[in-house]
């Protein structure tokens, strides 16, 4: 699991990107994950393997690719 300023420094750093995508659902999407997330990974709950992109609901946990599973530990 990141710690709570890793997890919430990688959607603010997904929400910049939307925004110079110009990407408004994902811009939208993003202000949620940053809430929620952030307060989930404070009290150590991060979903594993959620992509934290906005079609992703922010508590979702997901299968993570085997390729990837080595960085987990």
């Amino acid at each position: 699991m990141a710690p709570y300023g890793e997890h919430s420094n990688s959607h603010q750093h997904m929400l910049v990107f939307s925004c110079k995508l110009e990407n408004s659902k994902e811009i939208l999407g993003q202000l949620p994950h940053l809430i929620i997330d952030g307060v989930k990974s404070f009290v150590g709950e991060i979903p594993v393997g959620n992509s934290g992109i906005a079609n992703v609901p922010p508590l979702k946990s997901m299968q993570v690719p085997e390729d990837l599973k080595m960085n987990l530990k």
